[in-house]
């Protein structure tokens, strides 16, 4: 078969030339990254540029760093000079996510062979906790939506407070009222204590929370990092039942602290849950 230009490759020789497969090549063209320089409108066979060889290989180096075909799609839509930066800023990501896994691993093979094997050190505390008004948004969220929806939440109730002249009577905090992962999404709770008279508005209502005891832990911000803080959880957690019994009422971080300025090893939370003390 003659090509429609002399300096045009079939696909054979372009899969050859770049080690793509005729498959991988067929895909990349229907979804855009890499169409033929020509199709021939009978047969529909595809011809390729030698000016296109740089861009396949690209693609084909990208895929092995398992980066996604609609982030390797924006690469190269950038300018030549933005994309060392993108694909920069994608390893980044990827080396924290390992990072975040491995931590993980290291999380789960504690569990299973005992506390003592446990990283992190937390002091136990107890303490009473009185009756409160809150204002609350609850949701359903899964665990990569936390670092965006708490935040908001929080500045949404702070302004709901403030803009009906009611004050700010203790620390916010958020309650999980279940598991909150990729695969399972809570609810979740975000709770500010509040005095005064405040109307509900929108999503964000008014609740009583009964008085109650709990054990809690101090953690520095570079604790609050998943899935470090799931231990705080499990030693706040092995302390109620050790001395007492868990209640109605779920675990909770609260944030007595100035988040923001917090530096890695600063005191940024508190994890704490809720029990009955066994008598005495």
């Amino acid at each position: 078969m003659t090509p429609p230009t002399a300096t045009l490759m079939t696909i054979g020789v372009f899969a050859q030339a770049t080690r793509l497969s005729h498959k991988a090549l067929r895909l990349y063209d229907d979804l855009g990254l890499l169409p033929p320089e020509q199709v021939d409108a009978q047969t529909g066979y595809r011809w390729y540029s030698p000016a296109q060889l740089d861009t396949a290989r690209l693609i084909a180096l990208l895929r092995q760093l398992d980066m996604p075909l609609t982030d390797i799609r924006r690469v190269l839509d950038a300018p030549s000079a933005a994309r060392p930066t993108m694909i920069r800023g994608y390893w980044d990501s990827t080396e924290q996510q390992h990072d975040t896994r491995r931590a993980l691993a290291r999380y789960v093979l504690n569990t299973l062979e005992g506390d003592a094997t446990m990283t992190q050190t937390f002091t136990i505390h107890t303490r009473d906790m009185p009756t409160r008004q809150i204002a609350t948004i609850k949701q359903r969220v899964f665990q990569p939506e936390l670092d965006s929806f708490l935040p908001a939440s929080m500045t949404r109730l702070a302004d709901h407070v403030r803009g009906q002249g009611a004050a700010f009577a203790d620390a916010p905090f958020v309650i999980y009222h279940g598991a909150v992962t990729t695969d399972s999404d809570g609810p979740v709770e975000v709770c500010m204590p509040y005095s005064g008279a405040l109307s509900p508005q929108g999503d964000i209502t008014h609740r009583e929370e009964a008085a109650h005891h709990e054990a809690y832990v101090t953690a520095t911000k570079r604790q609050f990092d998943f899935p470090t803080i799931l231990e705080a959880f499990d030693v706040t957690a092995a302390y109620a039942d050790a001395h007492g019994t868990r209640g109605p009422l779920a675990c909770r971080e609260v944030y007595p602290y100035d988040w923001d300025r917090a530096g890695p090893d600063d005191p940024a939370g508190e994890v704490a849950w809720p029990f009955t003390p066994a008598p005495v």
